[in-house]
């Protein structure tokens, strides 16, 4: 799944333009959870570079209150049957906003049939969390033919040679790095991904890829905001040391000097450290790559530890008592 983003991204580009939405809007606000919610911080990301609409992400299922007309609401559950963007699509409803829904079925989808609402659908089959090229390129389709362009066509097919052209390179690297992680995580080191601003939602995204398919807990740092607390628990650290993946776009001199800061506090505590430069020109070329790297990684980790890393015994044993929690 992970080997054929590109194709997903393809795929997207040639229903670029088929769905759009009209409205004098001030903002969007994307509700979705795990590997979709991701999709509205990518989207909040790649909109606050590229000077777009403002962007909001809403993972629960309490919708905002100040939702109204004025807003653009894109609810994303790549299942459909996610029951917080469920009970959040319904307080949507009950609001002057006429949300669009993105999944692959399911419920949300009968709910926007019922409704009138705009659905737009993604391919059926895919793990949620390795079908973020098609939900986020969906999405940005939708705002550049609604005329609230955050990516451009044009910057879209770019990214999609790009990564026809790096797939294999991140295939490598992803080899790399858990081999790397295999051989520390014996001695009981706690993982890190470490980064710096403006790049938060790729270290949680790589963060959430180990967490789901490698089944280990890992810490997000993430500069400058780290320098101002997370620093000092290193002073004192309870766990058997640590294993860094640092996350760094090597066009960003402040962020690499940043992490270069970083990198010597964690040397002190003797980590183990590999450093993932992103490639790519953009900044969406950049994030699908560490999205990518980290998910063949995280595949890869899995193996090595002997899981399968597309069970989740743990998410279903809460999706079986969620009905009973919400009601």
């Amino acid at each position: 799944m992970y080997l054929n983003w590109a194709g997903q991204v393809k795929q997207a580009l040639d229903y670029w333009g088929k769905y759009r939405v009209t409205g004098d809007f001030d903002e969007v606000v994307v509700i979705g959870m795990g590997g979709s919610g991701i999709v509205g911080d990518y989207l909040q990301l790649l909109s606050t570079l590229k000077k777009g609409i403002p962007v909001y992400t809403v993972k629960s299922h309490i919708a905002p209150s100040y939702i109204d007309e004025n807003t653009l609401v894109i609810l994303v559950s790549y299942s459909g049957n996610t029951i917080e963007t469920i009970k959040a699509l319904r307080q949507v409803l009950s609001s002057r906003a006429k949300p669009v829904v993105v999944s692959s079925g399911g419920v949300l989808r009968e709910e926007a049939l019922k409704n009138n609402l705009l659905y737009i659908p993604v391919p059926s089959g895919l793990l949620p969390r390795a079908s973020l090229p098609a939900m986020l390129y969906s999405i940005l389709g939708l705002l550049d033919s609604s005329g609230y362009t955050v990516i451009t066509r044009e910057e879209a097919e770019k990214s999609h040679r790009f990564l026809v052209e790096t797939t294999s390179q991140a295939n490598n690297i992803g080899v790399e790095i858990a081999d790397w992680m295999a051989r520390e995580l014996g001695d009981g080191k706690l993982p890190v991904m470490a980064t710096h601003s403006p790049l938060e939602a790729l270290a949680i995204r790589s963060k959430n890829e180990f967490n789901e398919n490698s089944k280990i807990i890992v810490k997000v740092d993430v500069a400058p905001e780290w320098m101002h607390n997370d620093i000092v628990g290193y002073e004192k650290p309870v766990p058997n040391g640590f294993l860094v993946l640092e996350i760094v776009d090597p066009g960003d001199s402040i962020g690499v000097k940043l992490v270069d800061f970083m990198e010597k506090i964690y040397r002190s505590y003797n980590a183990s450290i590999y450093r993932l430069n992103l490639l790519g020109e953009s900044i969406l070329e950049k994030i699908m790559y560490g999205s990518l790297v980290a998910g063949l990684a995280s595949v890869y980790l899995a193996e090595r530890r002997g899981l399968d890393p597309a069970e989740t015994k743990s998410i279903h044993v809460y999706k079986r008592e969620a009905p009973s929690i919400f009601g």
